[in-house]
């Protein structure tokens, strides 16, 4: 079983951030989860807890499929920290 590692929101925001992307403008937010885009405008939803934080392990595939989904030619910038 792997722990739980919960991310604070301002700690999981800094990590999206960091490759460009922004919550989404006029979708509300839904029980579990806030709607973000991607730098080029692909939604997507993040999965938090009441409190706000995020478990870390939720954020990974968030940026995997980022890195997926990016269009030809896109570059990331290198893994903070």
């Amino acid at each position: 079983m792997i722990a739980v590692r919960f991310l604070y929101r301002e700690d999981w925001e800094a990590r999206l951030r960091y490759y460009g992307c922004t919550p989404l403008q006029g979708k509300g937010p839904l029980n579990t989860a806030e709607w973000w885009q991607m730098p080029w405008g692909s939604p997507f939803t993040v999965p938090i807890e009441p409190d706000g934080r995020c478990d870390e392990w939720a954020i990974h595939p968030v940026i995997l499929d980022m890195v997926k989904c990016a269009p030809p030619g896109w570059e990331f910038p290198r893994e903070p920290r």
